[in-house]
Formats: C-alpha cells, structure tokens, sequence
C-alpha cells in the first residue's frame, strides 16, 4: 500500500506507516486524529468513537485532555488503516471508499467493514475481505 494512498489526509500518514507509530500509539494520539479518521471515514465522531470502544462520557474526558489513552489509540489505528485499504481498494474514490465502509457486506455477517473492525478480530476479517476483493476472490 502507499501511504497515504490516493484520497486521504496526509496528516494520517503517522499511523500508517511503521516507523514512529507505535511510539505515538504508546503516548496516546491526540483527540484531533479521531476527527481526522471519523471524516475520512464518513463517519461522525461519535459513531467513530463506538467502533474503538470509547462511552460517550469517556470521549467528553478524552477532549478536554486532548489525547486519547495508547490502547485507544491502537484501536483508532486499526480503523486508520482499514480506511486507507479502503481507499486503495477504491483507487482514490473518497465517497465510493466511505460508502463501502458504511454499507452492510454479506461476506461479513451484513455487518459494515466499521462495524465489524469494532474488534481486532473483526479488523482482521475486514482486511482479508479487501485483499479478496483486490485480488478479485469474492467469497
């Protein structure tokens, strides 16, 4: 994958690439960087926040603080890179990887890829689901 694939902020660049990453995981992302992956994502910051586990009352603290704790931000991480293999999947198409993300996928229990990226399991799934379809073998 290029990082940042075609379509994305390169300000995600940081989490997606392996030099430096978990050192900022370590120290806990700013809360910024959840806005910036909920809008790549198509998706509200609040909605964003249930994939990676974080209450609605804990995201209120996380903001205040302006950083969000180092196993939140892995989970964020992991949703990071999912949409930019999204946005690779979909050759650069902002709204066509957005919808793709949002939309409920048969191949993965009709949950959408978000939904299902929810867990590290889930994130998993959801990465073979792409090289399956990169590599044209839908089931």
């Amino acid at each position: 994958m290029n990082y940042p694939p075609p379509g994305i902020r390169r300000s995600l660049a940081p989490l997606l690439v392996r030099e430096g990453a978990v050192e900022l995981v370590r120290r806990g992302l700013p809360f910024r960087m959840l806005d910036e992956v909920a809008a790549e994502a198509g998706v509200g910051r609040l909605a964003l926040a249930e994939v990676i586990g974080i209450s609605r009352t804990t995201l209120s603290r996380r903001r205040d603080a302006d950083a969000l704790k180092p196993a939140e931000s892995d989970r964020l991480v992991r949703v990071a890179r999912l949409v930019a293999m999204a946005y690779e999947l979909m050759r650069g198409d902002g709204p066509a990887a957005r919808r793709w993300l949002q939309e409920p996928n048969e191949l993965i229990e009709g949950e959408s890829p978000l939904e299902r990226a929810s867990t590290e399991t889930g994130g998993r799934e959801v990465e073979e689901l792409i090289g399956r379809l990169r590599h044209g073998v839908f089931s």
